[in-house]
């Protein structure tokens, strides 16, 4: 094996006059002690051995150095250790080599973290959110009234980009499995109320209306969220197709069942989705897989059973400021970057 070292003065001179002398490359490098290719290496470019190469990072960063790299990783456009390092080299810095360094650097002022998908917000729909938001402000929106509804999907394996878990140094990492598509998995709607939990109900193979529907009449959901909440119930339902649905209009009417008007593009907005999220830390906490769908429906249960009622009042609670923050950004995604969405937790 290689000494992992670039070539010293000494043996540079002694290639060079070893080559002049006529020798070949492989008499050159059983002479000195090196492979073909670091000799070959080096005499076809001498005098740029090494730059692409060597640890230009030994050094420390300057501060200078630094704080360019800071505002670069604060551009919208920026994602990457790879991306600073390119910008660095536009703008006309020392040029670092290794991506760690520069990863180091950032990990002082910033997290890598997965960037969860949302859809772009255009002006329009921010300006309908916008005007949504509003709405609510000058309604003064009794939200203790809304029932919140939402679909999941868990997968067998755990949920999507689930790679790294905290662990004792002393202790083994869990073993994890990856399968494909998640090794499966089943859907679940869910309903919540200020009250307390309504309904979880599993669905089986697509979700189309006709299921919807058949859900919500054998279950006698609308009648146990009016007995939960009251007579004047609001049913909150996201923009899906399946809840657009000319069958289901028709029979939230016959039930006469009031609608939230319901803004598109508002993940942010809908509370269940915080739900889901403390559900499936507890489906998969200490990354814990199932080998079977109904091994997994029972952990969900299980997990259903145990969120409380404080959980869901902190989450209600949350809900003004959610209005607010978004009516204060114009419609922009609340708790969140320009380049990342998040959801609010409420303290």
């Amino acid at each position: 094996m290689g000494r992992n070292i670039g070539l010293t003065g000494e043996e540079k001179g002694r290639i060079q006059g070893l080559r002049e002398s006529g020798n070949s490359v492989r008499a050159i490098a059983t002479k000195i002690g090196r492979s073909k290719n670091v000799v070959s290496r080096y005499l076809s470019a001498p005098n740029d051995y090494c730059q692409k190469y060597a640890n230009v990072n030994d050094l420390k960063l300057t501060e200078a150095v630094k704080t360019k790299i800071f505002n670069i990783a604060k551009l919208p456009n920026i994602h990457t250790a790879r991306q600073v390092q390119a910008a660095l080299r536009i703008r006309g810095a020392k040029p670092i080599q290794s991506l760690t360094t520069i990863r180091k650097a950032m990990s002082v002022t910033h997290a890598y973290r997965k960037i969860p998908a949302c859809p772009p917000l255009t002006l329009n729909r921010k300006l309908k959110r916008l005007a949504w938001a509003r709405h609510h402000q000058l309604e003064q929106t009794n939200w203790a009234a809304i029932v919140f509804t939402d679909e999941k999907k868990f997968n067998l394996d755990g949920p999507d980009g689930f790679h790294k878990t905290w662990v004792e140094r002393a202790a083994d990492v869990p073993d994890v499995w990856s399968r494909h598509s998640g090794g499966g998995g089943c859907m679940v709607w869910g309903a919540i109320s200020a009250r307390g939990k309504i309904h979880l109900h599993f669905i089986e193979g697509s979700f189309t209306a006709a299921k919807y529907v058949s859900m919500l009449r054998e279950d006698n959901v609308l009648n146990r969220c009016r007995q939960m909440v009251g007579p004047n119930m609001v049913f909150q339902q996201d923009n899906a197709p399946v809840q657009t649905s000319r069958l289901v209009k028709n029979f939230m009417n016959d039930e006469n069942a009031e609608l939230l008007d319901w803004s598109a593009y508002s993940r942010d907005l809908n509370i269940i989705k915080n739900l889901w999220g403390i559900l499936a830390r507890k489906v998969y906490e200490g990354a814990r897989q199932s080998q079977t769908v109904l091994e997994l429906k029972n952990a969900i249960l299980l997990a259903w059973e145990t969120l409380d009622q404080p959980v869901l009042a902190n989450l209600y609670a949350s809900l003004p400021k959610r209005i607010f923050d978004c009516a204060s950004l114009r419609g922009a995604y609340v708790q969140g970057n320009r380049d990342q969405f998040r959801f609010f937790m409420a303290e």
